[in-house]
């Protein structure tokens, strides 16, 4: 199972045509959320551990689960309230977030509600505010350390300074996390946020010296480069009409372990052993994925049926 760790909420998309008043386009997100949902759509395993609520729209993120097949069975269910974050468009449909979720249910998760699981998961995945705020940054952050030894961790720094505007605490949470991680997923964007003054190219190498097999930097409509300690690759973007980019860097997260999985990177000697053919391989068949979800509105991931020629080809 993939265990995707996290946030769960409502993306609120503003209607500007409207005078004296405000109309919205409520839509399911959250990273983590996004992630899960991803996998699922791609025929994997996945399932979401982190807060929920048992107010209306909680009960309609965990019947999203439901109905895409993402196991409920490590979900909190808790009486703090959503968490909704209003997401503002530029000219490019890049998105900017203003989020309403402080003691909200995705951040109220204690040490008390650490998950036993029968069967350790095959990747844990971690990032996002969740990873940051407390009291579930610490949380996350302690499942990890417990599981790591047998399980393949995986992190997207996906900065939010919407909701923590102290960007050096996002670069301190950011190195403390990426020496603990399998995988590594960021964008250019975050990378210069919280590191603007260094190249993001040295920062994945530092990554990998400090232990990190892969290190992933995704660059919009540019594509994306790899970094490992054996060789450094990248892949163009695709040319798409842009709906919007809400959900692309999920999708891409998505389909980057999906992909590690089907070339058999499921421990931590395989992962290490991939060679740059492989991983050119992948990084088509995620920035794929990404650019048919920049297609459409919102969050609105692909499945396995619409991405079966670059699927076919990671073997």
């Amino acid at each position: 199972m993939f265990l995707i760790c996290g946030e769960a909420l409502f993306d609120l998309f503003g209607d500007e045509g409207v005078q004296d008043g405000a109309r919205f386009d409520a839509r399911i997100g959250g990273s983590p959320f996004n992630v899960a949902m991803g996998l699922a759509r791609l025929g994997e395993n996945a399932g979401f551990f982190g807060g929920i609520s048992n107010d209306t729209l909680g009960a309609k993120l965990v019947e999203k689960f439901r109905k895409e097949g993402v196991s409920e069975r490590y979900i909190l269910r808790t009486d703090y309230l959503t968490t909704l974050s209003l997401v503002q468009k530029d000219e490019h449909g890049h998105p900017a977030y203003t989020f309403y979720g402080e003691s909200a249910a995705d951040r109220m998760v204690t040490l008390d509600d650490l998950p036993d699981f029968d069967n350790p998961p095959l990747f844990l995945h971690l990032g996002s505010y969740t990873a940051l705020v407390e009291p579930v940054a610490g949380t996350l952050k302690a499942l990890i350390r417990r599981e790591r030894a047998h399980t393949l961790v995986s992190f997207d720094p996906n900065i939010r300074p919407t909701v923590e505007p102290d960007l050096e605490l996002w670069r301190r949470n950011t190195e403390e996390l990426a020496p603990l991680a399998d995988v590594i997923k960021v964008s250019d964007e975050d990378l210069a946020l919280i590191a603007p003054d260094e190249e993001f190219s040295a920062i994945a190498r530092r990554w990998v010296a400090g232990g990190t097999a892969l290190v992933i930097v995704t660059r919009g409509g540019q594509g994306a480069l790899a970094f490992s300690g054996s060789f450094e690759t990248g892949c163009p973007g695709v040319q798409v009409k842009v709906e919007d980019t809400v959900g692309a860097g999920d999708t891409f997260q998505a389909a980057l372990l999906a992909g590690l999985k089907r070339l058999g990177a499921t421990d931590r000697k395989s992962l290490a052993e991939l060679d740059e053919q492989r991983v050119n391989r992948l990084l088509e068949f995620a920035v794929q994925a990404a650019a048919i979800t920049c297609s459409r509105r919102g969050a609105d991931l692909p499945r396995i049926a619409e991405l079966q020629k670059e699927w076919s080809k990671l073997i």
